[in-house]
């Protein structure tokens, strides 16, 4: 018995040797480099840089963007997708479009060592032909590491409707 005793304290203590020299992963640290990486694809954005953005995301087979449009459902599978989609996005942007800004905010992280994903808002606000817009999405973004960088690999976009839209839906629904 005592024999038995010391062969389960051995085991106890290799187990937690081997769990101490896991690699712990430093959150806020993992955060912050999220963030960074969600700031420099916005940049490129603004600078309408493909080049820029590309450097954000991974660019393989496996990575989407998909999100809602007045036409409706885009879903974008693959890096030549949303590069394609990027390139003409950028190219066709309506010069009237003025003091175009996004804050992100209100995140919830899950990080993981090499893989993350994120809930978050987008705030956008602008000046269209002289009048002052404003619009809201609620974003789902995945990330993977390689070589010790974050990239992203999935964004999801949800247009969350004004109160004027969600009014105007209420009222088509019930005159059906």
């Amino acid at each position: 018995m005592q024999k038995l005793n010391h062969s389960v304290y051995f085991v106890m203590g290799l187990a937690l040797l081997f769990s101490s020299c896991q690699r712990k992963v430093d959150i806020d640290k993992e955060k912050e480099a999220i963030k960074a990486v969600m700031e420099a694809e916005k940049k490129g954005f603004f600078d309408k840089s493909l080049e820029e953005m590309a450097a954000t995301w991974v660019q393989k087979p496996s990575s989407v963007k998909m999100f809602m449009t007045q036409e409706g459902e885009v879903d974008l599978f693959g890096w030549a997708k949303i590069s394609e989609h990027s390139k003409a996005e950028l190219a066709g942007m309506d010069p009237e479009y003025k003091n175009m800004n996004v804050e992100f905010s209100d995140f919830q992280f899950n990080i993981y060592e090499n893989s993350a994903w994120t809930i978050f808002k987008a705030r956008w606000d602008w000046t269209y032909k002289e009048e002052q817009k404003k619009a809201e999405q609620t974003r789902i973004m995945a990330f993977e590491k390689a070589d010790g960088k974050w990239k992203a690999t999935l964004m999801a976009i949800y247009n969350v409707p004004t109160v004027k839209e969600a009014e105007q839906s209420r009222t088509d629904k019930g005159s059906k």
